[in-house]
């Protein structure tokens, strides 16, 4: 089955623990309504809605209610102290979304938006990435962050994965925040698919992989751009590096707070399809500080998508 959680109820949980704290075990309520936000979408009556209840941060017990023709449910004597999810599955897709119970009140509304689903990704675009090159002693990292937006109003489900992203030849030792790899899958043609689908709104992934530093000064590097995208920030670091970066523009370089430098280049407006053969030269000169410099570069990434992990393997353990 699908899993499904958006980055807006993931920073939304981040008040949950103190959000009742001025109530003593009051029994309270949980009602709401599920919407269908796709245009002459299927009817959700009949749905079954999930009460997850957290104590201390652990999973407690689950209930469970069906929702009405209209998409409305309720749960009575609920703990407002207590922490929970409401969840629902449309078209087998997870969606989950957050109680609180506001100052001195015990009834807690909750509206979960569902979307019919569709396997084209005419709607999904890139808002912003960034293709970060560091030429090491022996290899050649490349870490890849996208802010990706789907403009349509059906969740993205894809055919054999939600997102696909093309890796240059001969990318190996993959790597993404821990609790995300079993949401990545390698398939063939050097093509990389994220398994969770996408819903209207945005969503933030970084992953990495290195590359074979080769034998010769030079080396070109395919980069495809799989959808249409607004923004593209192309940063090379490496002692003495030359680069050229056909359909970008020079921009000016980036210092990070170590004095590392990097080489910047900037493309708008890519359309899908898009091939930008990067040149490298000068190689053989490179290296330093990797990860020092990368991680102080991606740290807002990294630290945004802790919060991300954190509350998704309480999801998770919810499933089970």
């Amino acid at each position: 089955m699908y899993r499904l959680i958006t980055i807006f109820i993931i920073f939304s949980l981040l008040a949950l623990p103190g959000v009742a704290s001025a109530q003593s075990s009051a029994e309270g309520v949980v009602e709401g309504q599920v919407v269908n936000g796709t245009e002459d979408g299927g009817s959700v009556a009949g749905l079954e809605i999930t009460l997850i209840t957290y104590i201390d941060n652990a999973l407690a017990e689950k209930r469970t209610a069906t929702a009405d023709n209209d998409g409305r449910f309720r749960f009575e004597n609920v703990n407002a102290e207590h922490q929970y999810l409401v969840a629902a599955t449309y078209m087998d897709v997870h969606y989950y979304n957050p109680v609180v119970f506001q100052p001195d009140e015990i009834t807690a509304y909750v509206e979960v938006g569902v979307c019919d689903t569709t396997d084209s990704d005419e709607a999904i675009r890139v808002g912003l990435s960034h293709t970060i090159i560091y030429i090491g002693e022996d290899s050649i990292k490349i870490t890849e962050m996208f802010w990706l937006v789907n403009d349509g109003d059906r969740t993205y489900a894809g055919t054999g994965g939600a997102l696909i992203f093309t890796l240059p030849e001969g990318a190996a030792d993959f790597e993404a925040p821990q609790e995300l790899l079993a949401d990545y899958q390698l398939l063939d043609n050097n093509r990389l698919t994220y398994l969770v689908p996408f819903p209207p709104g945005e969503r933030q992934l970084v992953f990495s992989f290195k590359l074979p530093k080769p034998d010769s000064d030079e080396l070109t590097i395919p980069l495809e751009i799989n959808y249409p995208t607004d923004i593209f920030e192309l940063m090379v670091s490496g002692e003495g590096i030359e680069v050229i970066a056909p359909q970008m523009a020079p921009t000016d370089p980036v210092t990070t707070d170590t004095g590392e430098i990097f080489i910047h280049f900037r493309g708008e407006s890519l359309p899908r399809g898009t091939v930008t053969d990067l040149r490298l030269s000068g190689l053989s000169g490179s290296g330093g500080l990797f990860f020092t410099v990368l991680w102080v570069i991606i740290a807002l990434v990294i630290i945004g998508t802790a919060v991300y992990l954190l509350k998704r393997k309480r999801v998770r353990n919810a499933n089970e």
